[in-house]
């Protein structure tokens, strides 16, 4: 029955535990964990090897522990741009051909909390793992839903996630503004620039941004991101 399911899910999100290893490596990482507690929506900029999209699901989890606003499950999405090959030629179903698009969530979800509870947790339905152009026509109620590559939306595909937004959700919207794989005239932005200016000042919005000296993956990462900003 329904109510049974939930029960079950209910139980498995009790076992979540991020592995105690797992320390914020500046206080950046922590401002940015606190600032997805403390806002409905947060939009976040940050170079390759800054941590946000692994921050943003340890945050993820942490909410959806507490029950927080009344989250019940995390919703992980990313947009599709194709390279060569255009996935409804790829061969498989729909799952088959996007799963590739989002193995790096479900990495860090392994990392995060062990293999064993994140497999329980995605064969509950507690956490959903769907491509930006399937989400149409899903409202995300009590999801703490998570956008990332968002520097590959249009501004377009932006409102339409945004605009997914229910009762008891919350959103992290993730990018890197040097990243972008779309073919954007001269006075177009992108989603995520779009928004970093188009929504400043609204209340339970907030803005984050991580740059070159907040990356933590590895120092030759951190010279090779500054080479790019130079002219």
């Amino acid at each position: 029955s329904e109510q049974r399911e939930e029960e079950q899910r209910t139980e498995i999100i009790k076992r979540i535990s991020i592995k105690k290893d797992i320390k914020y490596k500046n206080s950046k990482q922590k401002d940015f964990v606190k600032m997805i507690h403390d806002n409905q929506i947060v939009f976040v900029k940050g170079a390759a090897g800054t941590g946000k999209t692994f921050l943003a699901l340890k945050a993820a989890f942490e909410i959806l522990k507490s029950g927080q606003d009344g989250v019940n499950k995390i919703t992980l999405t990313k947009p599709i741009v194709e390279a060569g090959e255009r996935v409804g030629f790829l061969p498989g179903d729909i799952k088959e051909k996007t799963d590739p698009y989002m193995q790096s969530f479900i990495d860090n979800v392994n990392e995060l909390i062990g293999k064993s509870v994140a497999k329980d947790l995605l064969a509950c339905g507690a956490i959903q793992s769907t491509p930006l152009p399937y989400i149409r026509g899903n409202t995300l109620r009590k999801s703490i839903s998570i956008l990332d590559e968002a520097q590959n939306t249009t501004p377009t595909a932006m409102k339409l996630f945004i605009s997914r937004i229910g009762e008891g959700s919350k959103m992290i919207i993730i990018g890197d503004s040097d990243q972008t794989d779309l073919f954007l005239r001269s006075s177009e932005k992108h989603g995520l620039d779009d928004a970093f200016g188009r929504f400043q000042g609204v209340k339970g919005v907030g803005f984050f941004e991580f740059n070159e000296d907040d990356i933590v993956r590895s120092e030759i990462l951190i010279e090779l991101m500054k080479r790019y900003k130079r002219k």
